[in-house]
């Protein structure tokens, strides 16, 4: 029983090395940055870094699990200690170095006066980050330190005139839309001296030239669940179903990016329209922004007034249990409307011909275990469709791993690319196309 026991033990004591031998990496230090090389099982990775100036987290993807490429570091001409570390989406580190950042040949201590009042901090989202402006006068630098969920940065700056008046637009590429953004002015004795909030904007990619394909003729109507200007509305449960519902249920939010439903829907929107508009597809759009509010009726009405043949309702899932995965969609059951466009049967089977395009794409088995079709009254969008209608949810922001790659345009292109072939599928099955 004794040597059974130190043999287990032993096991526990290799399992680490085990683990830690799926992933390889090899990284080389550039004068303000880093090049990496990794090697891994899975074709999801995390590469992280921490250095004396400015950290920074980006979710990286390979389909052969080869991952090459440089980071910059612009603000860390001074050098001094980097930790790198790459991460399984689950949060798992497997990877973790130290290193010394070589002091830049072009970096040069700031002179002179750095400390001062600093008056009118303004900040200013963009698509790209933020426009920042201040009044710091008979100074000649600052530091401008921000820091968002997936970056920070010290910045050194300097005065647009001589009076003292700082301002500049700072790009932030690793930092998602609609994430919020702390702004510190800090002189040049360490000491933050303003501090300020701020989101980075979103911009909505134009729509590109309608295309002559397999899906020519058919209008899709694309509803991004949510905005960010929500407001409880009274709203009857539909047509032949008593009752009114406030859909006041809230929208998820991710448990490691932190970002919210409503912007992960947009993006996902945007993405499955140009895609289909690109195989011959009408396109409408119940929302292209994130302001402002739309009611489910409102979304409803434009659905039906476009002509749509088919709405997609994007969502994203939560669960108390951050384990839970998988997709599923929503048809709705007994509204009047539904019973006029096909069977609860039909229903069904359609909402599953989606699903498991979905599914296949998003590298998900096709069992009941990672999602399923379920026809229901509870909810709005649904039930006033006059059209073949499902709510998908396209994955459980609450689970580290889908909430990461839902924040990922790779993976937002995978999953866009599969409600593709889906609606190609149901288009066939419904007589909208023939092959």
């Amino acid at each position: 029983m004794r040597k059974l026991l130190l043999l287990l033990l032993l096991l526990l004591c290799l399992l680490p090395a085990a683990v830690l031998a799926e992933v390889e990496a090899d990284f080389t230090l550039l004068e303000t940055g880093f090049a990496y090389d990794i090697t891994a099982d899975d074709e999801w990775i995390v590469l992280s870094w921490d250095g004396k100036h400015e950290d920074g987290r980006m979710v990286l993807h390979s389909p052969g699990g080869r991952f090459t490429g440089e980071v910059d570091m612009p603000h860390s001409g001074a050098g001094g200690k980097l930790v790198i570390e790459v991460e399984e989406l689950t949060e798992k580190v497997v990877i973790r170095k130290e290193y010394k950042l070589p002091r830049s040949k072009a970096y040069k201590e700031p002179t002179g006066e750095g400390n001062a009042t600093v008056r009118n901090l303004t900040l200013t989202e963009t698509p790209v980050g933020f426009r920042y402006s201040f009044s710091a006068p008979g100074t000649d630098y600052q530091y401008l330190y921000f820091r968002s969920r997936q970056e920070s940065a010290m910045m050194l700056i300097y005065p647009a005139n001589d009076e003292g008046f700082y301002e500049g637009e700072v790009e932030l590429p690793l930092t998602y839309a609609r994430t919020l953004i702390t702004v510190q002015v800090v002189n040049g004795k360490g000491i933050m001296k303003r501090e300020g909030t701020v989101r980075k904007g979103y911009e909505a990619p134009p729509a590109p030239e309608p295309g002559q394909g397999r899906l020519s003729g058919v209008v899709v109507c694309i509803d991004p669940g949510h905005q960010e200007d929500a407001i409880p509305t009274k709203e009857p449960k539909g047509p032949g179903i008593p009752g009114y519902t406030t859909g006041s249920n809230g929208m998820a939010q991710g448990r490691t990016t932190m970002r919210k439903e409503d912007i992960v829907c947009l993006e996902m929107g945007m993405m499955l329209r140009d895609l289909l508009i690109s195989e011959g597809a009408t396109v409408v759009m119940t929302r292209e922004v994130n302001s402002g509010f739309y009611s489910n009726l409102d979304r409803c009405r434009v659905a039906e007034e476009s002509g749509a043949h088919i709405m997609l309702r994007l969502h994203c899932d939560t669960s108390a249990n951050r384990k839970k995965q998988g997709l599923s969609i929503y048809g709705p059951l007994n509204s009047e409307y539904a019973q006029a466009v096909c069977s609860k049967d039909e229903y069904r089977y359609l909402g599953t011909l989606l699903l498991n395009e979905m599914k296949k794409a998003g590298g998900y088995e096709l069992t009941d275990k990672t999602g399923f079709v379920t026809l229901s009254d509870g909810f709005v969008g649904n039930n006033w469709a006059k059209m073949l209608c499902f709510l998908v949810e396209m994955g459980f922001m609450s689970n580290p791993e889908e909430d990461q790659k839902l924040a990922s345009p790779e993976y937002q292109m995978i999953l866009a690319r599969g409600m593709v072939e889906g609606v190609y599928l149901i288009a066939l099955e419904r007589g909208w196309i023939t092959e």
